[in-house]
């Protein structure tokens, strides 16, 4: 009895379930018989915002299309071949790279340095060298300054010599000289005349950078004066406190130099003549 009424239950327990597994099915048939599934068939049912629909490409906005375009087809290249890809940034710089770097840039900097003082300092010498070179230049030996000293000294002192001797001052020798006439002159090293004498000079005496002719003339005696590197034109004498040339009658017999006075003895008498 019992495993009759098992038996019995089992198949119509089967046929239930088979016909609930039908249904869908019939459901899922029916669908497909009646066309495509409607969006209010769906359970997954949301609404889209203004400007995430489709857009119309017109005229005005073809530029921005052709540009989406153009970076779209970029991304999907890029995408397909990663090699192409441009770095973001540049390659990274170890520590060590900037540092040669750094040592090479000043390294440079030096040379260039060297050359452009060495060039200037060839071409433009400096104003501290120019003196030091000039000083070297001029400034006079011992021997020199020496000879230097000596002629001051005797350009500061006093000469007197015959008709044949010569005065220097300055490195500048003096003479009288006679012409074939019997003329007289002062003369130079050179033996150009600087001066014409009217009478006989019996002397010649320097004092300084002064030059002094006691000469004999028909009348009596004179003194000319000639003035080295200062003379004027012409003959100028030797001048009493009258303001008369200093001479006196006869011929002179002698002439003595003594510091600033020259004494003449002529016709048996002296007269001093005063030069300063």
């Amino acid at each position: 009895m019992g495993f009759s009424d098992e038996k019995n239950a089992r198949p119509a327990h089967r046929a239930s379930h088979a016909a609930s597994g039908a249904r869908p099915t019939a459901r899922r048939v029916r669908r497909q018989a009646s066309g495509p599934g409607l969006a209010s068939d769906s359970d997954r049912i949301s609404t889209i915002r203004a400007g995430q629909g489709a857009r119309v490409t017109t005229r005005q906005n073809a530029s921005e299309a052709a540009g989406r375009a153009r970076k779209s087809a970029e991304r999907r290249y890029a995408e397909r071949h990663p090699e192409a890809r441009v770095p973001q940034t540049g390659p990274r710089r170890s520590a060590l790279n900037m540092v040669l770097l750094v040592v090479a840039a000043v390294l440079v900097l030096a040379v260039v340095f060297v050359l452009g003082t060495l060039v200037t300092s060839w071409v433009f010498p400096t104003q501290q060298e120019e003196p030091a070179g000039q000083e070297q230049t001029l400034r006079p030996t011992e021997s020199e300054l020496q000879l230097q000293q000596e002629q001051q000294e005797h350009n500061s002192g006093q000469e007197q010599v015959g008709t044949d001797g010569t005065v220097s001052y300055a490195g500048e020798t003096y003479a009288l000289s006679q012409a074939a006439d019997g003329t007289w002159s002062l003369v130079n090293a050179a033996g150009d005349a600087l001066i014409a004498l009217e009478g006989a000079p019996v002397a010649l005496v320097r004092t300084a950078d002064t030059l002094l002719i006691p000469e004999n003339r028909d009348d009596g005696w004179d003194v000319v004066s000639y003035v080295i590197g200062g003379h004027l034109d012409g003959i100028t004498y030797v001048v009493g406190p009258d303001g008369n040339p200093a001479g006196g009658s006869g011929d002179i017999e002698s002439v003595e130099l003594d510091g600033t006075t020259l004494r003449v003895t002529a016709g048996g008498s002296t007269t001093d003549v005063a030069l300063a």
